[in-house]
C-alpha cells in the first residue's frame, strides 16, 4: 500500500465545486484517480482535510499502487507504507467514520446510524434522551461505545476522556441511478494503546467500520 497526499488547485476548487463539495461526486473522482479496471472492487481508503471553512486542503488516500499527479491535482506519494509499530505502544490518532448499528427490520437487517438509533431506543422504550443527555453528551457516550467496540475487533483500546469526538455531519447522498441515502460521520481524536500490534495493522491497510466509503474508515496516525 502506499500513501498519497493529495492537493487540489485553488482554482479547480473553485471551478468545480459541485463536484468537490459533494460526497457522492468527489468519491466518483477518487475512484477515477485510483482505478485500473471497471470491475475493480474498492480497494483503497481516503480522508479529506477541510480548512475552517468546509473547503478542501488536502486529501490523504491509501491505495495499493502509486497515483500520479494529473491536470489540476497534485500527489505526494510516500514509499511503500509499511507502519512500525509495536504491541504496548502509544499512538495519537484521527479517524473520520461513519458509525451504523445493523438491527433487523420485518426480517431483515438493516444499518442505522449509532445516533439516530440510540434516540430511537429511548423513545421505544418511552424516554426522552434530553433527559439524560444534552446532544453532545449522547454522541460522546455512543461514539466511545462504538469505538471501543471496534477496538477490541482491531486490536488497540481507547479510555474516556483521552478521545474528542466532533464534525457530527450529514450527506446527502444521490448515486447514479440508485435511491439516495443520508451519511452520517463522526471524527474520533485522541489517544490510543495498541493491544495486538498485527490485528491493528490490518485495521490501518482495510480501515475501521463496516461503512468505509465515501472518505471513512481511514485511521490516521503518530507517535506521541
Amino acid at each position: 500500500m502506499y500513501l498519497h497526499k493529495i492537493s487540489v488547485d485553488q482554482e479547480a476548487l473553485n471551478k468545480e465545486q459541485t463536484i468537490y463539495r459533494d460526497a457522492y461526486s468527489l468519491h466518483q473522482k477518487i475512484w477515477a484517480l485510483v482505478s485500473r479496471d471497471k470491475n475493480q472492487k474498492r480497494n483503497f481508503l481516503y480522508r479529506v482535510e477541510y480548512d475552517a471553512y468546509q473547503k478542501i486542503k488536502h486529501i490523504y488516500l491509501l491505495a495499493p499502487h502509486q497515483v500520479s499527479s494529473q491536470n489540476d491535482i497534485k500527489v505526494a506519494v510516500s514509499p511503500r507504507y509499511q507502519p512500525q509499530i509495536e504491541t504496548g505502544e502509544c499512538l495519537y490518532f484521527k479517524l473520520r467514520a461513519n458509525p451504523v448499528i445493523k438491527r433487523k427490520e420485518n426480517g431483515k437487517a438493516k444499518e442505522y446510524s449509532i445516533i439516530m438509533d440510540a434516540k430511537h431506543q429511548f423513545k421505544k422504550n418511552g424516554q426522552n434522551y434530553q433527559e439524560q443527555f444534552s446532544l453532545d453528551e449522547l454522541i460522546y457516550d455512543v461514539g466511545m461505545k462504538w469505538l471501543i467496540r471496534k477496538g477490541e475487533q482491531h486490536g488497540f483500546s481507547v479510555k474516556q476522556f483521552e478521545v474528542r469526538i466532533d464534525n457530527d455531519r450529514e450527506y446527502y447522498v444521490k448515486p447514479l441511478g440508485k435511491q439516495a441515502f443520508t451519511l452520517r460521520t463522526l471524527d474520533f481524536e485522541g489517544n490510543l494503546k495498541i493491544v495486538d500490534a498485527d490485528q491493528f495493522k490490518k485495521a490501518l491497510f482495510k480501515g475501521i467500520g463496516s461503512a468505509k466509503s465515501f472518505g471513512c474508515g481511514m485511521m490516521m496516525i503518530k507517535r506521541i
